[in-house]
């Protein structure tokens, strides 16, 4: 699918190439324009983008770093006091 503003053509293989780049804001109004134009038309592109926008979602998610919740104190003391108790080999 494809359509036309000011003589510009935008295909939907044109819109893979700009997701990115229109999800960031770094698309020019004109061109900004013409992105939005094609999503009114074309239900496959507007399914494409929201699959594009769980993907980073779920990819931010899984690559996030939290750091576990600090061992209780009581814990670490009870862990080196067995360990004290323990026979060496």
């Amino acid at each position: 699918m494809s359509d036309r503003i000011d003589g510009t053509e935008l295909t939907c293989r044109e819109i893979c190439d700009f997701v990115m780049a229109y999800l960031d804001g770094e698309l020019p109004e004109r061109e900004r324009a013409v992105f939005e134009t094609h999503l009114q038309i074309c239900p496959e592109c507007v399914c494409y983008l929201q699959t594009y926008q769980a993907t980073v979602r779920l990819g931010k998610d899984a690559c996030a770093d939290p750091s576990p919740p600090p061992v209780p104190e009581h814990l670490v003391s009870a862990i080196l006091a067995a360990r004290k108790k323990l026979p060496r080999c």
